[in-house]
């Protein structure tokens, strides 16, 4: 017994310890891919549009009327505007002359200074995220307790202020639209009579 364990015990040392060359590429596993390499910085002439794709996020969630933002390694974001703005994606939406947040891959949280209206309510966005991976086909936004999901193309432009008294009547009269329309459409049907 003992001349045949002195035979098998080079080739199991032999076989234990070969090199990782000598492997066959065929039966090793594939290595992980490597990880999302974070954002690089952007260019010291970069604009707030140019930045957001670099994190995910379609350019247009702010609008067109930055004027500076400064972005902290701790992902701290500082947006400043022209002035108060009024945007329309699917709802009225108030961006206030600073708008502040976290900016990390994919989402914007934090966020103090935008509003969103509401049936004549106005409610603070807390949060505005995208699906993964890019590109986002969708918009999340949070307001509490409540996350609306809109196109991801909505948000692919700038979009330019509108005038505050006349968003506030229109989605004023909007609003009272729907109620009517609503409130008489069980009494009228659909319409199609009239």
């Amino acid at each position: 017994m003992r001349p045949l364990a002195l035979l098998l015990l080079p080739l199991l040392l032999a076989a234990g310890a070969a090199p990782p060359a000598a492997a066959d590429p065929k039966t090793t596993p594939p290595s992980p891919p490597p990880p999302t390499p974070p954002p690089s910085p952007p260019h010291k002439n970069a604009t707030l549009a140019d930045l957001l794709p670099l994190y995910g996020l379609p350019p247009g969630v702010f609008p067109s009327t930055v004027t500076a933002f400064s972005l902290a390694d701790n992902g701290s974001l500082v947006v400043d505007l022209a002035g108060p703005c009024y945007v329309h994606f699917e709802y009225l939406t108030y961006f206030a002359p600073r708008v502040t947040g976290v900016l990390r891959y994919g989402s914007l949280s934090d966020l103090s200074g935008i509003q969103v209206r509401r049936f004549l309510v106005w409610f603070n966005v807390v949060r505005v995220k995208v699906d993964l991976p890019p590109p986002p086909r969708y918009v999340y936004i949070d307001i509490g307790l409540i996350t609306r999901k809109l196109p991801a193309a909505d948000f692919q432009s700038l979009h330019s202020c509108e005038d505050s008294k006349r968003c506030r009547l229109s989605s004023a009269l909007s609003a009272a639209a729907k109620w009517l329309q609503r409130l008489l459409y069980p009494i009228l049907g659909d319409g199609e009579d009239l």
